[in-house]
């Protein structure tokens, strides 16, 4: 039998009645609307499969609802080759959902390997999210190709709604993270603020897995810049000349060191000082020992607080502040002869002690030991473990800044010697004292606020609740010793 009765007529009659007949659309294109309607939508997506533009898909939709015919000509539409087109839409349909991609520009992401909405938002994700949305419109006019720069702009601003919805739905399902706390470790040149952090901070079972060391920045007050400036020296040696320069560099270096321990995974994190220290104690002593004049401090205090009001992670939850005699320092300053400490004086060292004392305690002991200690506010008498229930202080008064004002502070007395590679039994006291208290500090941050009394919230810092300072004595009241640097 000839083959082209067995096909029932001649391949010519049949391409023919195709031709004729059109293409079948699918049921959801058949129904619904209007005839013109209905045309309408038949000739974008035809658009689509002959590989017409944009333009040419816009023009025969809006001649479909007005019930014309089409005034595109023919040799336009079949511009751009028909058949990669219809690959492209067969495969990445989902792309003519995003205002903006008709089948021209359809082609344009496929070549460039945006085959789908995932693709896209990936973009966005890695090179553009957080930036300028002309960035992206940019890149898809230089890079893929996209003439018109209000379709670029279309599809940039449904992807990065998209991106950002999907971001706010991903962090509203997530479980709450839980703060982690920051305690500074405060007190004067040489009374042991090495020693505390390395041989009970991190030498310890109680503490080691607890706490992030972060030191005080000296290495970057010795080498300054490429030509390596040692501004610590310069301060020392010309106190007139850099007292200014230096208390300035080292709110900076504070500033930059809170940012880069930022990360930290482990529960607490021990901060060697603090920008209150820095106010409250050493630019305090270089303007009354005239080393800053009176144009200087105006301008440090011009920009200390708005700074540190904008910068909340610089007001830490807690202090330590380890407490001995000036005479105790200098004895120790001697002993481990830091170079650029030489001209640090007995007096100087005073003075530094005078201004911890009226900071941190609000009423001074009789000595350099353990402090007589003031009437506790009831609401946290039955609170705090027995071990340092009675070592609890408030800051308070009109010189405290206001973002501590009526911090808890606890103390740790630091005055009697301590050999910590002999005597573990009085580290490991020291370590569950700090360890308590912060399980005490905790589990005040986690009440929900309904719990707390209406004393507590008057208490609270507005920024940064339940701030608190912490001081670790014996079970007994007596001090555990000296902490040597």
């Amino acid at each position: 039998m000839p083959f082209a009765l067995r096909l029932g007529g001649s391949p010519a009659l049949r391409l023919a009645a195709a031709r004729r007949a059109g293409p079948r659309p699918p049921a959801w294109l058949r129904f619904g609307g209007g005839a013109g309607a209905r045309r309408g939508l038949l000739c974008s997506v035809e658009a689509a499969r002959r590989g017409g533009g944009d333009e040419d898909a816009e023009a025969e939709a809006e001649e479909g609802r007005r019930g014309g015919g089409s005034r595109v000509p023919p040799e336009r539409r079949m511009r751009g080759g028909g058949n990669a087109a219809a690959a492209a839409v067969g495969t990445s349909v989902e792309l003519l959902a995003i205002p903006g991609v008709g089948p021209r520009n359809l082609r344009k992401l496929v070549d460039n390997g945006f085959e789908g909405v995932a693709q896209l938002k990936q973009l966005y994700r890695d090179k553009f999210f957080g930036k300028s949305s002309g960035q992206m419109v940019e890149f898809l006019q230089c890079s893929v190709g996209i003439v018109h720069k209000n379709h670029a702009e279309s599809i940039t601003s449904f992807i990065k709604e998209s991106v950002d919805e999907e971001l706010k739905d991903t962090d509203s399902s997530k479980p709450t993270q839980k703060k982690r706390l920051t305690f500074c470790v405060e007190g004067n040149i040489s009374v042991g603020k090495t020693t505390f952090l390395q041989r009970i901070a991190n030498e310890t079972i109680e503490l080691r897995d607890l706490v992030e060391i972060v030191p005080e920045p000296i290495d970057k007050w010795q080498d300054v810049g490429p030509d390596h400036f040692n501004i610590l020296d310069a301060f020392y040696a010309e106190p007139h000349r850099y007292a200014y320069t230096f208390q300035n560099y080292v709110f900076v270096t504070r500033v930059m060191q809170e940012r880069e321990s930022q990360a930290g995974i482990k529960p607490l994190r021990l901060m060697e000082r603090s920008v209150f220290s820095d106010r409250m104690v050493f630019v305090r002593a270089v303007h009354e020992a005239n080393w800053m004049n009176e144009m200087e401090i105006s301008i440090y205090d011009s920009w200390f607080d708005p700074v540190v009001s904008s910068l909340p992670g610089l007001i830490p939850d807690g202090f330590i502040y380890l407490r001995a005699s000036p005479d105790t320092c200098h004895k120790r300053m001697m002993h481990r002869r830091r170079s650029e400490e030489g001209g640090v004086s007995l007096d100087y060292l005073q003075g530094l002690h005078e201004k911890h004392e009226s900071w941190l305690l609000p009423s001074k002991g009789s000595g350099p030991g353990v402090l007589s200690v003031s009437q506790l506010p009831m609401h946290m008498e039955g609170s705090l473990p027995p071990e340092i229930q009675d070592r609890v202080f408030y800051l308070e008064g009109n010189h405290m800044h206001s973002s501590i004002q009526k911090v808890p502070a606890l103390i740790l007395d630091c005055e009697p010697d301590i050999d910590f590679s002999k005597d573990i039994e009085a580290k490991r006291q020291y370590a569950r004292q700090v360890a308590e208290f912060f399980e005490f500090v905790k589990k005040k941050q986690e009440q929900a606020p309904s719990e707390q009394t209406s004393n507590d919230k008057d208490r609270m810092n507005p920024q940064v609740p339940d701030d608190v300072m912490l001081c670790v004595c014996s079970p007994g009241g007596k001090a555990l010793g000296r902490l040597e640097d």
